[in-house]
């Protein structure tokens, strides 16, 4: 969801649209922080003053990154053959900077304690896995509820990859939203709240956008399927979800459609695109470090708008370092080996 797009996950695309999707990525990850540190974190916490701004709205940055992911993943598909690329390509991406970003956040919040944020050493092993969510283990920061939903898009693909079924994802995400809706009202109906909330957790309908956004910059899709997979997922926002959720629904289709036309290169401005660079990262590490510096600071006397771009500056360094130090390193290495073994493979045998 959060990986920066580079030259070689994608055959003709363009340097432009690659700056657009890193900025899109960058703008999303800073109002998902600027959210906790702002709105969520009056919620659990309250800050010591009134805050001067609040970015209640930022919750709603995820959805954009699912929207993202689904033009992203089939984007890199274009130059992947065989469902193991496409598996040790996504094992490469995600986990050594989640294995970094749990690492720091674990002892940071073990070692100077973070009130309701704690978790214990036998949790964040399991949490090394990633699927911690699955095992109804508490995640070591909570925002890694995303990465569940994130891994269950990515199985769907690597079915759909498998089974050579791709040139129907279309055709396939109708079917899916649509029975994701049903069964979030079946289980409503049923009075089975929790349940409900489950089957809507893969968030299908975003990603839809997403896959649906790259289908049509390529004119691989026809108008008749477009709008049909575009209504499939507007009537799950509007039987299911609430009316925050229609306009938010609303603003992502249109940035979708704006990346499927290439009318948001004006985005490629350096700033945001190298929160895009850093935007895994900092997404992994921002909250539960972020408000123990907010926590603390604000304890000693500081005003909560100093403490929030304290906190701010902290995530931005952490999520650099990390960055340059774990996360680029680890997929040049693996692009390296990928290289490696290709050519291994294309080596006829010698009797």
């Amino acid at each position: 969801m959060f990986q920066r797009t580079s030259p070689s996950d994608a055959s003709g695309a363009t340097p432009h649209r690659l700056l657009e999707l890193d900025a899109l990525r960058g703008i999303a990850a800073l109002i998902v922080v600027l959210f906790h540190y702002t709105t969520h974190y009056d919620r659990v916490y309250g800050h010591s003053a009134p805050l001067c701004v609040q970015v209640p709205f930022g919750k709603y940055g995820v959805q954009l990154f699912f929207a993202i992911s689904g033009f992203v993943i089939l984007m890199s598909l274009e130059r992947i053959e065989r469902a193991r690329d496409f598996l040790l390509g996504r094992v490469a991406r995600l986990y050594p900077a989640y294995w970094a970003g749990l690492v720091l956040t674990f002892t940071v919040v073990t070692v100077f304690g973070l009130p309701q944020r704690e978790v214990s050493a036998a949790a964040a092993l399991v949490n090394l896995s990633m699927f911690q969510e699955f095992f109804r283990v508490p995640h070591v920061d909570g925002v890694y509820w995303t990465l569940t939903v994130e891994l269950s898009f990515y199985a769907l693909v690597l079915v759909l990859l498998s089974a050579r079924m791709l040139g129907k994802v279309i055709s396939l995400f109708i079917v899916l939203v649509a029975l994701q809706t049903l069964a979030e009202l079946g289980l409503q109906a049923m009075g089975w709240a929790d349940a409900a909330r489950f089957a809507g957790r893969p968030h299908l309908q975003f990603f839809a956008l997403g896959v649906l956004a790259f289908k049509w910059s390529r004119g691989e899709v026809p108008l008749r399927a477009a709008l049909a997979l575009t209504g499939v997922c507007l009537a799950h926002e509007l039987l299911v979800g609430s009316t925050t959720t229609v306009i938010v629904f609303g603003v992502v289709l249109g940035v979708a459609y704006a990346l499927s036309t290439g009318a948001m290169r004006w985005l490629a401005w350096r700033p945001l695109t190298f929160l895009g660079f850093i935007s895994y990262p900092l997404y992994l590490l921002h909250q539960n470090i972020g408000y123990l510096i907010i926590l603390r600071l604000e304890a000693t006397g500081w005003r909560p708008e100093a403490a929030v771009v304290a906190a701010l500056a902290a995530a931005l360094l952490l999520a650099t370092v990390v960055t340059h130090l774990v996360e680029q390193p680890a997929l040049r290495f693996y692009r390296r080996w990928r290289k490696r073994s290709h050519a291994r493979a294309s080596v006829p045998a010698t009797e």
